[in-house]
C-alpha cells in the first residue's frame, strides 16, 4: 500500500473512532446514527452537481450496499446497547479484516501476499485482544452476536463498495450517491420506528449530531477513496486501528468522569 494512502486511512481511523464515541454516548444509537445520516445526506447533495450519475451496474451495487449498511447500523446500535465502547468496538472491528480479506479473495480475486496476511492477522488478533483486556464486564451472548454481525456486515459492504467504485470508474461519484441513498434509507427507518423521539433528540443534541455527521462522512469518504487504490483486506485492516483510538478515547472519558466525581462530590 502506498504511504500516502496508509497515512490517509490512519487519519480516517481517528475520525472513525471519534464519531463512534459520540454515538455510544448519545443514548438511542439508532437515532444518533440517523442524525449523522442527515448531515451526511446534506454533504452528498452538495456534491451531486459535481459528479456524474453511477453506471447501471454501479447503481445496482449501491442498492445492495444500502441494505448492508443499514444492517451494520442496526447491529452497531444493538452492540452499543449491550457492551462498553472499549469492549464492543474492538471485538467487532477486530473481526472485520479477517472477513474482508476472505471476501476480497473470493469475490474480487485479491490474493494478498504472505506479508499482508501476517499483518492482517496481527492487527485482528491485537484488536480483539484489546477488547477483552479492557473489559469491565462479561460480554453477553447478544452482545457477541451483535459484534459478529457488525464485523461481517462491514467486511461485506467494504468488498462490495470496492467493486462498485472500480466498475463505476469514479470514486467520488459512487461515494456521493451511496451516501445519499444510504442516509435517506436509514433516516426513513429511524423516523418510522422512533418518530417524535428522533426529532426531539436531534433538536436537543444538534451540535453533537452535526459533529458526528461531519466526522463520519469524512472518514467514510477517505475509506472509499483508499479502496479504489489498494486491496480491501489491507485497507480494512489498517482502518480498524481505529480501535486503538477508541480505547484511548474511552480511557480519557473515564478519567474525566473520575475527576468530575472526585471534585464534584
Amino acid at each position: 500500500m502506498d504511504a500516502g494512502v496508509a497515512a490517509a486511512v490512519l487519519a480516517a481511523s481517528l475520525l472513525h473512532a471519534s464519531w463512534h464515541a459520540l454515538v455510544k454516548s448519545s443514548g438511542d444509537g439508532v437515532i444518533a446514527l440517523a442524525g449523522m445520516n442527515l448531515v451526511s445526506a446534506a454533504v452528498a447533495v452538495f456534491l451531486l452537481p459535481f459528479v456524474r450519475l453511477p453506471t447501471p451496474a454501479a447503481a445496482l451495487v449501491i442498492g445492495i450496499s444500502v441494505v448492508l449498511h443499514a444492517g451494520y447500523k442496526i447491529a452497531l446500535a444493538q452492540l452499543y446497547a449491550r457492551a462498553d465502547l472499549s469492549q464492543g468496538y474492538p471485538l467487532a472491528r477486530g473481526l472485520t479484516p479477517i472477513f474482508a480479506t476472505a471476501i476480497g479473495l473470493g469475490f474480487l480475486g485479491e490474493a494478498p501476499s504472505l506479508a499482508t496476511l501476517a499483518g492482517v492477522a496481527a492487527i485482528s488478533i491485537g484488536i480483539v485482544s484489546l477488547g477483552f483486556e479492557r473489559s469491565t464486564r462479561a460480554l453477553s451472548a447478544g452482545g457477541f452476536a451483535a459484534a459478529l454481525a457488525v464485523g461481517m456486515s462491514v467486511a461485506a459492504y467494504s468488498a462490495l463498495d470496492a467493486y462498485g467504485i472500480r466498475i463505476n470508474g469514479d470514486w467520488l461519484g459512487f461515494t456521493a450517491w451511496l451516501v445519499l441513498c444510504d442516509s435517506t434509507a436509514f433516516v426513513a427507518y429511524a423516523i418510522a420506528t422512533r418518530r417524535d423521539r428522533a426529532l426531539a433528540q436531534w433538536r436537543l443534541t444538534w451540535p453533537r449530531t452535526l459533529l458526528s455527521g461531519l466526522l463520519g462522512v469524512a472518514s467514510f469518504g477517505v475509506f472509499l477513496w483508499a479502496l479504489s487504490r489498494a486491496q480491501v483486506g489491507a485497507v480494512t485492516a489498517l482502518r480498524e486501528t481505529s480501535s486503538i483510538f477508541a480505547a484511548v478515547i474511552a480511557l480519557i472519558a473515564m478519567f474525566i468522569a473520575a475527576l468530575g466525581n472526585r471534585f464534584g462530590g
